[in-house]
């Protein structure tokens, strides 16, 4: 079925034009909007992101991974192995609680990065880590 954008009338797929409006035909006239999306952190091994986000998925929180990481042969490059975790913006606050108390993961605070408790500074944006 399609349907003129200007006046809502329905035509068979046979169709190509309005024959009221001479307006080409859609297949729908609604259109979805984009879930509203963050980045809830970067972490700087793959298979630990996998199981993040299994983990997050588990509790509710849906979430997609995105690899950005730089991989040369024979080996990766280690600075540039970078999965970011993505969930829903109203989701964020409590994926981040859950990922802590669970997996006790640092995160920085300003960008969202992973760090180890070792770090001072946060290797990606320079901000200086608070203690635990």
């Amino acid at each position: 079925m399609r349907i003129c954008p200007r006046c809502d009338k329905k035509f068979p797929d046979t169709y190509s034009l309005c024959r009221d409006c001479n307006v080409e035909l859609v297949l729908s006239v609604e259109q979805q909007e984009a879930p509203d999306l963050v980045v809830l952190c970067t972490v700087l091994n793959e298979t630990k992101a996998y199981i993040m986000q299994g983990f997050l998925e588990s509790e509710g929180v849906p979430c997609q991974l995105e690899n950005i990481s730089f991989h040369a042969e024979p080996a990766p490059v280690a600075d540039l192995m970078k999965v970011r975790l993505w969930t829903l913006r109203e989701d964020a606050e409590r994926a981040r609680s859950l990922l802590e108390e669970r997996e006790s993961i640092q995160l920085c605070s300003v960008c969202g990065t992973e760090v180890v408790e070792q770090d001072e500074v946060c290797p990606h944006c320079g901000e200086q880590l608070e203690e635990s």
